[in-house]
């Protein structure tokens, strides 16, 4: 099992396998209960990690989560139906729920 990405925060990786799935590749969220081990472990080795679960997946699936980083720095979207705004790393709208280009 390939590891794609290590996030600082459990909610930060939990959004990777999500976003992934929605376009049918399956990954998963390990070190979700290694946070105990602070102090023992150096802190970068208890981050949560996402893994594929097919490796072959795993060079789609960097490209995949480097396009919701840069996202994430892009700004914002105003959503098609409602017009309010959202964060550009948002996939629908927070008001509507309707998706965002």
């Amino acid at each position: 099992m390939k590891r794609v990405y290590l996030a600082a925060d459990l909610a930060d990786a939990q959004i990777a396998p999500d976003w992934l799935g929605m376009r049918g590749i399956k990954a998963r969220v390990f070190n979700t209960h290694a946070t105990g081990g602070l102090g023992e472990l150096a802190a970068t080795q208890i981050w949560p990690e996402v893994r594929m679960d097919d490796d072959a997946d795993a060079e789609q699936a960097v490209q995949l989560l480097k396009e919701i980083h840069s996202a994430d720095a892009a700004g914002s979207k105003l959503c098609p139906q409602c017009g309010e705004e959202n964060p550009g790393n948002f996939l629908s709208c927070w008001h509507c729920g309707q998706a965002l280009s």
